[in-house]
């Protein structure tokens, strides 16, 4: 189910608050741990902004208002949620804009959920995070602020993006890329060199909208510069989720899994994807010797439910030939 449902046992136990022309401003957020699901609304009005600085390690401002979530008399001992301690935060439905440096040093921070009333993460919003996964809610066509979010992380990052007017659910994944400035002391130059296919990831977008077209052409660069589990879960992710996914895109993707089966079973068992696993097995393009290192990785790895899939489908495929005696 793709919806935005929060239930009231998730919301945020105490939040901060202030009221502007266009809606609430959240300030500040009070609770027991770095999981913060926020509030949509407050008091019959739209939450419609993030402060500046908000869940940055900071003195308390004053005057605010507080808002207090129907399940707040269960959580006591609430102090206040920022900085390092943050580690995911679903934002408001109708957030439509993050003030500067919200999210400042917030470097356990791993997820974001949010929806397409976002347009964009500006501001230094992100300074000092480490996001890894988002997850995005389509509302209104196929603009969103993943873009600039991409734009102010140069690390690895999981796009989980949600059409909720046809249902459809697409992973994406975008590469690590770095610069590293190298200097030709004979020209007394500064060089710039480009590391990782990420930063040719993050040029698939056209006027905030994601091109599949064009992140599906960009395949050859991740192929030649990615390692092969990075590349492994990029291709899975266009095979298991292909929304736009062309018959020639299809095609190249489905050669490389064929060549790599190791490796894709390998991203599977170290992040305990059953679904991706389970797709995997419909393919007719395990060998013996790749359903044997699969074997033998979930049993290293002591993923016990994935390596008793894995030795049923090897015996499936692979069925031990009876030995027979003459005398």
């Amino acid at each position: 189910m793709l919806m935005w449902e929060k239930s009231e046992e998730q919301l945020c136990p105490e939040v901060h608050f202030r009221r502007t022309s266009e809606g609430i401003r959240i300030t500040g957020c009070y609770g027991t741990d770095g999981e913060l699901v926020l509030p949509d609304e407050i008091e019959g009005e739209m939450v419609t902004e993030i402060g500046d600085y908000a869940f940055a390690q900071r003195e308390p401002v004053q005057d605010e208002e507080i808002w207090l979530s129907p399940c707040a008399d269960l959580v006591s001992d609430r102090h206040k949620i920022c900085g390092s301690e943050v580690t995911m935060v679903w934002l408001p439905v109708k957030v439509r804009e993050i003030g500067r440096y919200a999210f400042y040093r917030c470097r356990n921070l791993k997820k974001l959920i949010l929806t397409d009333s976002l347009p964009e993460i500006g501001g230094g919003a992100l300074t000092g995070c480490r996001i890894s996964e988002t997850q995005i809610h389509f509302y209104d066509g196929r603009q969103s602020c993943l873009k600039s979010i991409l734009d102010e992380i140069r690390y690895e990052l999981r796009a989980d993006l949600r059409y909720e007017d046809s249902g459809e659910r697409v992973r994406v994944l975008f590469p690590e890329h770095y610069e590293e400035a190298v200097e030709n002391t004979p020209a007394r130059l500064l060089v710039t060199h480009h590391h990782g296919a990420g930063g040719y990831y993050r040029q698939c977008f056209y006027d905030r909208e994601l091109d599949y077209k064009k992140y599906d052409e960009t395949f050859f660069r991740a192929r030649a510069e990615e390692e092969p589990e990075t590349t492994a879960e990029l291709v899975l992710c266009r095979l298991m989720y292909p929304h736009g996914l062309s018959h020639e895109a299809e095609q190249i993707y489905e050669t490389y899994v064929k060549a790599h089966m190791a490796d894709v079973a390998a991203v599977l068992i170290r992040t305990e994807d059953m679904d991706g696993l389970r797709f995997l097995m419909q393919r007719n393009d395990w060998s013996r010797e790749s359903m044997d290192q699969a074997v033998e990785m979930a049993a290293e790895a002591k993923k016990t439910e994935m390596l008793s899939l894995l030795i049923d489908e090897r015996h499936r495929r692979y069925p031990a030939s009876k030995k027979t005696f003459e005398l």
